[in-house]
């Protein structure tokens, strides 16, 4: 099972904590952060290179009682238009999932489409978008389909402004009635 909203918010979190543009002039930094548990031990390292546009990230954690081991590594590169996003994940049995795509700055917002693998190869073709009306509304929409073109999760906002009031209208499609939420109960995030 591809957990797509999780991808997504990872993708989004990646993609926005990382500079967009830089000083031609500035160097490439990397920080590296490790963790050392009584059961884990995590590494993390962080490259920017704001010349050519370049971001990576390497995690990697490994059980010390089984000796197994999960990877994560991401990279963003900036093009002209916006930005494209590779993400490779194994888990510890040697299982991995993918996510890659490109994301574009449009006028009043930006668009995102990619491709996100998972289990069994199972592929989902993602696309979201957002945007502002410089009048304090706005609007977003994310969705993931099959190779059978079902819409598995869709979600769409809107946000309008008017007389000093806030509204919000979200909706939701593709999850069967009584599924659980992605994220979890209560919608929160899952840790770990």
């Amino acid at each position: 099972m591809i957990k797509t909203p999780l991808m997504l918010t990872t993708l989004t979190a990646f993609a926005f904590a990382l500079p967009a543009h830089a000083p031609a002039h500035a160097q490439e930094q990397s920080r590296t952060k490790t963790f050392e548990g009584p059961n884990v031990s995590a590494a993390q390292t962080i490259t920017v290179n704001p010349e050519t546009g370049t971001a990576t990230r390497e995690r990697e954690a490994t059980n010390l009682n089984t000796g197994n081991t999960a990877t994560s590594s991401a990279v963003r590169q900036r093009t002209e238009a916006g930005s494209t996003i590779d993400i490779v994940q194994t888990g510890p049995q040697g299982n991995a999932r993918t996510l890659s795509g490109e994301r574009t700055r449009t006028g009043s917002g930006s668009t995102f489409a990619g491709t996100a693998t998972g289990r069994g190869d199972k592929t989902l073709d993602l696309a979201s978008e957002r945007g502002r009306d410089g009048e304090g509304n706005s609007g977003a929409r994310q969705s993931a389909t099959n190779s059978a073109g079902e819409t598995v999760f869709g979600r769409s906002r809107t946000t309008t402004r008017s007389d000093g009031q806030l509204s919000t209208n979200i909706t939701r499609s593709g999850r069967k009635p009584g599924a659980r939420s992605p994220r979890g109960l209560g919608g929160k995030r899952p840790r770990g």
